[in-house]
């Protein structure tokens, strides 16, 4: 009887069969299909909540690299701050990254983070929003054709993509565990 009990528990951490793909859009079907970094699981695209089937694909792809760059930047910055090295000035000296948020709204340079930030959203809503449902052409999602030393290629696209997806992860657990109260290197 325990037996059967923990062997029908066990069913209920096993994935679901999988579902043949539904029928979408050529484009997005084939963008799906071609775009690197995906994880395939039996022959199959891994989206459990099928998301590529309610939303433009390439504006899924856009914000999963922008916001990948964006946790690579924060966790270096998150790390620098809390080796000591801060701008110049008494305002900055022994702050620690997990009070320099309060520290900043308080002494009002917050407001010129706030700014940058959504002077380059706008600008990036200038070129995205346009081509969500529609055809995004020869755009391809994350690629601002600012190269300066040529380093461009597939191969460093995925690690790109890669490590933007850890850096989203990374930096979580860096907050949570300094939230925490744990000091670097927060272990």
């Amino acid at each position: 009887m325990l037996l059967a009990a923990v062997a029908a528990s066990s069913v209920a951490f096993q994935a679901p069969a999988a579902a043949p793909l539904q029928t979408r859009a050529a484009v997005t079907k084939m963008a799906l299909e071609d775009m690197p970094g995906k994880y395939a699981l039996a022959g199959t695209v891994f989206d459990p909540l099928d998301l590529a089937s309610k939303y433009d694909v390439n504006w899924l792809r856009e914000a999963e690299i922008k916001h990948g760059r964006l946790c690579m930047l924060a966790f270096l910055g998150w790390i620098t701050v809390d080796a000591g090295i801060t701008f110049p000035g008494e305002k900055f000296e022994g702050i620690k990254s997990l009070q320099a948020h309060d520290l900043a709204v308080e002494n009002g340079s917050m407001w010129i983070l706030l700014t940058i930030v959504a002077l380059c959203e706008f600008q990036h809503m200038k070129i995205i929003l346009p081509k969500l449902d529609a055809d995004w052409g020869d755009w391809e999602p994350g690629n601002y054709k600012f190269d300066p030393w040529k380093l461009d290629s597939p191969k460093r696209r995925e690690i790109e993509l890669k490590n933007g997806r850890a850096a989203m992860i990374a930096f979580s657990g860096l907050v949570t565990q300094c939230a925490l109260g744990y000091e670097a290197p927060y272990f």
